[in-house]
């Protein structure tokens, strides 16, 4: 070998050593990368050690990072502390002069994370940034209906949030919704419609009617109107799935608190002449408000719900009601409060039923107080969209029902684990055959056929092998008119159909179907002798008891028009009513009750 090619290895092993003395001393120089976070002018930025050049390389990080991150800690302000901004360091390869680092920035509520924006950190001091940067989180209230829906399952894509809404979107988010709060899937084994079980599902807790078709029709878009019936639903069915308070008395206060929690879900869609009256209403929907009322009932009731939402209206926002107090006299059984005639006839809160009837004494429960609260936020809606060029109909984007479903949780979330009801008691006196019966076309007396008809059921219901038609047992009743417990009475002992008379109360109604019975009522939710019909009747077959209330099982024979047809089975046919309503509407119109058994 010549002496050149020996000079030749001797200079590029010293080559070798000084480059392998220069990486050892890189090494030794360089400690392990280590993230913090601080903060300039209010905004969180990162900040890294361990690299030879940290200066240049947080210089640059701040560069990158500094507009989103001040957008962010806003949202994270605004959320009145559920958000914060985060930051992580991950190693993501390695090169000649060390390891390559991402720097990724987060909005968190704790649980879930929305990635923003991340920082490619290679070489020295170089720095590649990537990742969205935020400006599609409107606000903190979007943000953090994001990381809800995340945690349902619900991927957000950023470019679909300002999309319109569709109604079967709508349904489904609240659908999620009731399932994450009360922590079960509504059970369909008696639902008989619907091609899936989200139509099945969507069916059972009443976010869609049942139209008489397995199929389903949903709108191309979800407006103002829809979401407010679905907030208010979901929060119905929630109250009484997850907290057993169906029959339960609200407070004035907690009137209010649901009042601004369906304000604040349904006002998300604010046109820019319309945003002035929202907010200033949910400013007026106060505790002041209350306080200034004497109140003498306890508890709070109808009539003391009407006068509340009556001063809202009279002293709140621009386009308030101006009252015309004319034709008040057309509210019949109503007391004689001028409140619960305004409330009626403007259209604030809802009869009982499909009757002329307000029941102002009656404590306003749950199941009441819910719908009412959102009848009264869409009337004044609707006023405003008549004293100005307001879209009533306006349609929602997905972002807005998302914020909706938000502040639904957002009521819910504060509520101990002890006020849960997970013990849903539940008995049903059914048949494994078919014996509901309809009065319509049922003769002559089709429109006054309710007793006779029941009397069949009762018969077919105590044996099985009974033929008797609603016809037939008028005879055996006698009389051309409507039957009382009289005609009813007799033709039940004359169809050797054995009965109790006991009085009609709850309790004596849940005893007897625990021993296997069912009870005929009669009963009047309108003003007696109101359009010539004075009462009606049903068979309850059955009950479901919740921790602080309860709903009655019943076969109708001319289910009233406010309960749908529902689950595939004949209008009537194993309605669920609230049993605190129930015994109201029966012993207002009767003492006692017939127990078959």
């Amino acid at each position: 070998m010549k002496r050149n090619s020996w000079k030749f290895i001797a200079l590029l092993l010293a080559g070798a050593m000084t480059v392998s003395l220069m990486l050892t001393s890189c090494t030794a120089f360089m400690k392990e990368p280590a993230l913090e976070t601080v903060s300039t002018g209010g905004a969180p930025l990162p900040s890294v050690s361990g690299f030879m050049k940290n200066d240049s390389i947080n210089a640059k990080l701040a560069e990158e990072f500094s507009s989103v991150a001040g957008r962010m800690q806003q949202l994270a302000d605004d959320s009145d502390g559920r958000l914060r901004v985060e930051y992580s360091l991950d190693q993501t390869g390695s090169g000649l002069f060390g390891g390559k680092y991402r720097v990724t920035m987060t909005l968190t509520d704790g649980n879930e994370s929305i990635q923003l924006k991340s920082g490619e950190i290679s070489g020295m001091d170089k720095v590649e940034s990537s990742g969205d940067d935020g400006e599609w989180l409107a606000s903190a209230d979007l943000a953090e209906a994001v990381l809800y829906m995340k945690r349902l399952g619900v991927e957000i894509a950023s470019d679909t949030l300002d999309v319109k809404s569709t109604e079967k979107n709508a349904v489904d988010v609240f659908l999620r919704l009731y399932e994450n709060v009360t922590r079960r899937e509504p059970d369909i084994s008696l639902v008989k419609v619907g091609n899936d079980d989200f139509l099945k599902k969507s069916f059972l807790l009443g976010y869609i009617d049942y139209y008489g078709s397995d199929e389903y029709y949903f709108s191309e878009t979800a407006n103002v109107y829809r979401v407010a019936e679905l907030a208010a639903k979901a929060m119905t069915v929630i109250e009484r799935d997850a907290f057993g308070r169906q029959s339960e008395t609200v407070t004035g206060s907690e009137f209010i608190a649901i009042l601004k929690t369906l304000h604040t879900a349904m006002r998300v869609h604010e046109q820019e002449q319309a945003k002035g009256l929202w907010s200033d209403l949910g400013t007026f929907i106060s505790q002041d408000v209350l306080d200034k009322m004497e109140l003498t009932g306890d508890p709070f009731d109808r009539r003391d719900a009407a006068e509340l939402l009556g001063r809202i209206t009279k002293n709140g926002p621009k386009y308030s009601m101006k009252y015309d107090d004319r034709n008040l006299e057309r509210v019949v059984d109503a007391t004689d409060s001028i409140w619960v005639r305004r409330a009626i006839t403007h259209g604030f809160m809802n009869y009982y039923g499909d009757s002329n009837i307000f029941a102002p004494w009656e404590g306003l429960t749950v199941v009441s107080a819910i719908p009412n609260a959102k009848t009264y936020l869409c009337t004044r809606y609707n006023d405003w969209a008549y004293s100005g060029d307001y879209a009533w109909d306006g349609d929602l984007t997905n972002g807005d029902v998302y914020i909706s479903a938000l502040k639904i949780a957002d009521y819910f979330s504060g509520r101990p684990e002890e006020e849960r009801n997970f013990n849903v008691h539940t008995v049903i006196n059914d048949r494994d055959y078919n014996w509901f019966f309809s009065q319509r076309n049922t003769g002559e007396f089709s429109s006054i056929n309710c007793m006779p008809t029941i009397a069949t059921m009762a018969s077919h219901w105590y044996n099985q092998a009974s033929t008797v038609t609603p016809e037939e047992m008028r005879k055996r009743g006698g009389g051309t008119d409507a039957w009382t417990a009289y005609e009813l009475r007799y033709a039940l002992a004359a169809s050797d159909v054995p009965y109790l008379v006991e009085d009609a109360t709850l309790e004596n109604i849940y005893k007897a179907l625990d021993e296997g019975k069912i009870i005929l009522a009669q009963y009047s939710d309108r003003k007696t002798g109101y359009d010539g019909v004075p009462g009606h009747c049903y068979v309850i077959y059955g009950y479901r008891r919740f921790r602080n209330s309860g709903t009655l099982i019943v076969n109708d024979s001319d289910s009233l028009s406010y309960r749908a047809q529902i689950f595939g089975r004949e209008q009537g046919n194993g309605d669920e009513i609230d049993a605190s309503f129930s015994i109201w509407s029966i012993s207002r119109f009767v003492d006692d009750v017939s127990v078959i058994g």
